[in-house]
């Protein structure tokens, strides 16, 4: 079972933004419960081969709509850039206690989009989601790391490739 995900963000004119999240440990976090982040390599079609540099399309997450809304909205259309946001992803193990074993850090990052939504309240499946929203966010660098065995893998935008 998929366990969710917890973001926290820092904008260079609002600050720290502050999520409803009161998961002990977790408090003032965003509770993520989807993520999307896609980097893509575009190939020639006929031999397969790479035909230009990699593209980081952007992270989408999906959360409920909390105290932080208004924030992202306010960072989205006023252009607000992220300092930092950091994703942190936990699991259970195989002793029955969570680790934070992997984690997302995006620098400079910017909401590029932002989408609010009701799930159909008419069917049984959506019965336990919320008012939910979707946030897009861009990027300047990304850092990935499996912390464990301290793996980390960088890239900019700005980096030549």
């Amino acid at each position: 079972m998929p366990m969710p995900c917890y973001l926290s963000l820092t904008g260079d004119k609002q600050g720290k933004i502050e999520g409803s999240c009161d998961v002990r440990g977790h408090e003032g976090k965003i509770l993520v419960q989807a993520m999307k982040l896609r980097v893509e390599l575009p190939k020639n079609e006929q031999t397969g081969a790479p035909s230009s540099v990699r593209r980081h399309v952007g992270m989408s997450i999906v959360k409920e709509i909390d105290k932080s809304s208004p924030k992202l909205f306010q960072a989205l259309c006023s252009g607000e850039q992220m300092s930092e946001v950091l994703l942190e992803f936990w699991r259970f193990t195989p002793g029955g206690t969570e680790e934070k074993y992997y984690t997302i850090k995006l620098q400079n990052a910017a909401v590029f989009e932002a989408e609010d939504w009701v799930p159909n309240v008419l069917l049984p499946e959506n019965g336990k989601m919320g008012h939910m929203e979707s946030i897009g966010l861009s990027y300047q660098k990304i850092v990935w790391t499996w912390i464990k065995d301290g793996i980390e893998s960088e890239d900019s935008w700005t980096a030549p490739r």
